[in-house]
């Protein structure tokens, strides 16, 4: 597995850690992980930009986490 540097925004990463303490995820890794494997399944084109909030993006994973 190869190790990335991404930077997120005081308020990304408060949100991300608030799915880590709910439980959602088990930690930060994963749940960048799932949000990259997420992009590649639904064939987000690597040429565009995709701006959602955090609050959209959370809501999305509780749905789909749901099945």
């Amino acid at each position: 597995m190869e190790t990335i540097q991404i930077r997120l925004t005081k308020n990304m990463l408060e949100q991300l850690d608030e799915l880590i303490k709910e439980g959602t995820y088990p930690n930060r890794s994963e749940a960048v992980r799932d949000g990259v494997r997420r992009l590649i399944e639904y064939g987000q084109p690597s040429n565009k930009v995709l701006k959602v909030s955090v609050k959209d993006l959370q809501r999305f994973v509780r749905q789909t986490g749901k099945k």
